[in-house]
């Protein structure tokens, strides 16, 4: 039977891996450059593969010791995360708030939100992960988060949740564009215009197409960018004009161009899905109704930039 990995030669080979050398990684664990060397030799021979070649001066590693890296590196995050996980218990008496959201929610309003949430909670870790809603969604469920700031699917599984009120996807627009003159931006006005277009996996984009589709509008598109949190970059510089969700209007990115409310409608739902925790639910209601309020603002701003 096999025996087990000896720690301290995967801890060794990783250093290896880090720092190049065997004397460097020696330095790192503060042994010495012949321990090095023998512990790694006992892995190769543990494992039956060749992980260092010498060419010349330099020690080069193999493709068996890429892979097996990628590997122990995961090993050791997971220790590293463990460790994270003590420490945080240990220091803080409310523990930790995991919240998963979507990318423009991360990049323009949970950064004041997360502020405010710990004047109230200041014993708490918030931990922020950025995900696809249906990726959020399947976190939540196998009990990875918390707190899912995501659209929902249209039958939502059983789990308590909270609707938030419909973010219009609005325009934006260079200040010297002629559309900067309109007050309102109808779909048709996009007809032949330079625009840049949100990714093929964006809900927006698929309820805009769809749209365009059934006007016959067909806008020039210069620019597909992932997420709406980074289209306003683009505008600024003149790329195009861009259809965007609210929270990205709402950013500081967007600051300096002209914002219109768009025609017909594309409202954008989404929901806060809570974790069944009797520790973390009520922080995590808690943090929904801080984003709650914080939206509520930003949308009153939008309002009356859009108005000006």
């Amino acid at each position: 039977m096999a025996r087990s990995l000896n720690f301290r030669q995967l801890e060794a080979f990783r250093a290896v891996m880090l720092t190049g050398g065997m004397t460097p990684a020696g330095k790192l664990l503060f042994i010495s450059q012949p321990a090095v060397t023998r512990l790694i030799r006992d892995l190769e021979a543990d494992l039956g593969l060749a992980l260092f070649v010498r060419r010349h001066t330099q020690l080069v590693a193999t493709e068996e010791a890429h892979r097996l890296y990628r590997e122990v590196e995961r090993y050791f995050s997971g220790g590293d995360r463990i460790r994270e996980v003590a420490r945080t218990l240990r220091e803080t008496r409310d523990g930790q708030l995991h919240i998963g959201a979507m990318p423009n929610l991360v990049a323009t309003c949970l950064p004041g939100v997360v502020s405010r949430f710990l004047l109230d909670y200041p014993n708490v870790v918030v931990s922020i992960h950025s995900d696809s809603s249906t990726n959020l969604m399947a976190m939540l469920l196998h009990g990875q988060l918390d707190l899912a700031l995501a659209i929902p699917p249209d039958t939502l599984p059983d789990l308590e949740h909270d609707v938030f009120a419909p973010m219009e996807a609005v325009c934006i627009i260079p200040p010297a564009h002629a559309l900067a003159q309109h007050r309102v931006i109808n779909v048709t006005d996009l007809h032949q215009q330079d625009f840049v277009s949100l990714g093929v996996h964006s809900t927006l984009r698929m309820r805009l197409n769809a749209l365009m589709h059934e006007l016959n509008v067909q806008p020039r598109v210069r620019l597909e960018t992932a997420h709406s949190s980074t289209v306003a970059a683009y505008v600024r510089e003149g790329v195009g004009v861009a259809v965007v969700d609210s929270f990205a209007a709402m950013g500081p990115g967007s600051e300096g161009l002209v914002v219109r409310p768009l025609k017909p409608d594309i409202a954008v739902r989404f929901c806060a899905l809570y974790r069944h925790s009797k520790q973390a639910l009520p922080m995590a209601r808690a943090f929904a109704v801080t984003l709650r309020d914080a939206l509520d603002e930003g949308k009153h701003h939008l309002s009356q930039a859009m108005s000006s």
